[in-house]
């Protein structure tokens, strides 16, 4: 696991941990998820609210459902 360091608009920093690109993970399921695939999807919904923060993990986490659940 790889952990950055951020600087955020309210000028505190926040400590992110994100996984290699090239990772996959396994669900339950058994349906192998690119973790590029959920951060685009990810991005793509803050995008569509405007760019506004403090929804990183709602984000992350609506998009890991809408893919898993294809």
């Amino acid at each position: 696991m790889i952990v950055t360091k951020v600087k955020t608009h309210s000028k505190q920093d926040r400590v992110i941990a994100s996984q290699p690109s090239a990772a996959t993970e396994t669900t339950t399921s058994g349906i192998h998820v690119s973790m590029d695939d959920i951060r685009v999807r990810a991005f793509h919904m803050y995008q569509k609210r405007g760019g506004k923060h403090g929804y990183d993990l709602q984000d992350w986490l609506k998009a890991e459902r809408q893919i898993t659940q294809r």
